[in-house]
């Protein structure tokens, strides 16, 4: 099917930034471009589309989400981020079990609690869950999503205790006389974690995942790198659940399936499936096999080379050596999957990267694209590794939004060299962005102001966060889409809008390019577009 889009602001986002007014689709690929004279010209047997004279953008991709853990989130959990004590956060999760009539012995978990906002900075702990509940084993995690509390009868379903050693990459919080505060930094989560019951049931992921394609289309988000697995019970089940969604026309989006492990006994499932990194199965595209590095800044659990500047004592938590990663990294290029990892601290950004050195005439040959979540604590040494290996940064411009007010604390003079993404990409350093979601506003437009701005959303801090960081709004719209195609190797058919590439592309409420920079969030994705088709349109939902 053929269509003409007309009397437009297209931003194509080519080499050059091309503006034009018109462009035709013939099944769902653009096949011309032009002034609205020329493409009506052209469109003698297309349906014609008025955009009315709106501005128009090539269809947002999200390098990094959760997207089932957002619907869980939504639809399952307690929801704490409107708590601003542990007494607040006691009273919502009691409301919670009430409400939903949660049988005694089932448990219950809940999701962004932030000590930051709580009186004194404290956590909470055993002491403020066993309030809620002496009935119902609790777990609630933290908002950076790796740290969590637990009540007493969690820890004793888990058989914690204080003779529980910490384990590798995490850390039980311990009172003075050595028992468990409730609170588990990192790995020490799956002490908890593992007994909690995951998804199993093949429907009900299908319902969720559905639920979050309807969030992405509404912000313009048309491809996804998303990390789901570990949010479930039965790999398989989730697996046959996208399949079965492609295949059933009910996804919408385009997914980058990123394959999360917590050991390196766990990668064999993954290679056990036959699959590797970049294979297309539709509107799926395996992605790199994901693991952790270390925690994160806000609860001091980010592994850093030296100890934090507001607690000495601390490096925050390393999951791997240099030796444990290198080894771990070659087993994955040598079947043939790229890699990723979650890494916040240098330590573990670094400690990453000398595991792709160790293996970079491998990545080379098979011509890997290894990445980075995060990346936000670094140093100088680390921007030429990354050069060394061509690795991409996945960056979060909204945690500079999180983050301004608590990281110069946390670091001091490392700042010099963290959150600089403007200095990166100057540097040449490849990037893109992910909003992280739910940790973080799945908003890209929200994410462009921020970078263009270095302030949150609030407009603090006056003057901008390290102003000398700021992009310029090409780079910024960049990242959320030819950068983000380059990660999944999309870059001849996504992220821009040209001849022969895929018609994704959102009309928006404004230009992006000409609103005062203060004012790009406020801009409304009015309609969504995936291969010519319209997917979500505001009017509509109205």
């Amino acid at each position: 099917m053929k269509k003409a889009f007309v009397n437009g602001r297209i931003r194509t986002i080519d080499t050059e930034n091309t503006l034009v007014e018109a462009m035709i689709c013939e099944d769902g690929i653009i096949s011309a471009l032009g002034t609205t004279e020329e493409i009506t010209k052209k469109a003698q047997d297309c349906e014609i589309v008025d955009l009315g004279g709106k501005d128009v953008l090539p269809g947002f991709i999200d390098a990094h989400i959760h997207l089932l853990s957002h619907a869980i989130f939504e639809k399952k959990t307690a929801s704490l981020g409107a708590a601003r004590s542990a007494d607040e956060m006691v009273e919502i999760v009691k409301q919670y079990i009430e409400e939903n009539q949660i049988p005694d012995g089932e448990w219950v978990t809940g999701f962004g609690w932030d000590q930051e906002v709580f009186p004194g900075g404290e956590f909470p702990t055993v002491n403020d869950l066993d309030r809620i509940s002496d009935t119902h084993p609790i777990m609630l995690d933290r908002r950076c999503g790796t740290i969590c509390a637990a009540n007493s009868m969690a820890m004793k379903i888990a058989g914690i205790d204080k003779n529980t050693p910490d384990p590798q990459g995490g850390e039980l919080v311990r009172f003075a006389d050595g028992s468990p505060t409730g609170v588990m930094l990192e790995s020490a989560m799956s002490l908890i974690g593992d007994h909690v019951p995951k998804l199993t049931d093949k429907l009900q992921m299908k319902e969720l995942l559905e639920f979050s394609f309807r969030e992405m289309v509404k912000n313009g988000v048309t491809v996804c790198h998303t990390e789901d697995f570990y949010s479930v019970d039965d790999k398989r089940a989730l697996w046959e659940a996208y399949l079965e969604l492609c295949a059933e026309g009910k996804m919408p989006i385009d997914l980058v399936l990123q394959l999360r492990i917590h050991r390196p006994d766990q990668l064999q499932e993954f290679f056990d499936y036959g699959f590797h990194s970049w294979q297309r199965f539709g509107k799926i595209k395996i992605g790199p096999i994901k693991f952790l590095g270390d925690g994160s800044l806000g609860a001091w659990s980010a592994g850093l080379n030296e100890p934090y500047s507001d607690k000495p004592d601390s490096c925050g938590c390393l999951y791997w050596d240099k030796e444990e990663l290198s080894a771990i990294a070659k087993e994955i290029v040598d079947h043939d999957f790229d890699l990723t990892i979650h890494a916040i601290g240098d330590a573990a950004v670094e400690t990453f990267l000398d595991g792709c050195i160790s293996v970079k005439d491998t990545i080379k040959e098979k011509q890997l694209r290894p990445s980075i979540i995060h990346s936000q604590i670094m140093n100088e040494r680390i921007f030429e590794k990354y050069k060394e290996v061509d690795a991409i940064g996945l960056i979060q411009p909204m945690y500079i939004h999180s983050d301004w007010s608590i990281a110069d604390s946390r670091v001091g003079e490392r700042m010099k060299t963290s959150y600089c993404f403007g200095s990166m990409l100057k540097q040449g350093i490849r990037l893109a962005a992910g909003s992280d979601l739910p940790i973080e506003s799945v908003n890209p437009l929200e994410g462009i102001q921020v970078n263009v701005t270095r302030k949150d959303l609030s407009g603090q801090p006056e003057g901008g966060w390290y102003p000398e960081e700021k992009m310029s709004r090409l780079d910024a719209v960049k990242l959320h889409t030819i950068y983000g195609a380059y990660v999944s190797k999309d870059e001849d058919s996504l992220g821009s809008l040209e001849v022969g590439k895929r018609a994704n592309f959102v009309v928006l409420s404004d230009d992006v390019f000409s609103v005062p920079e203060d004012t790009i969030k406020n801009i409304q994705v009015m309609k969504t577009y995936i291969d010519g088709a319209l997917a979500f349109d505001m009017e509509e939902e109205e």
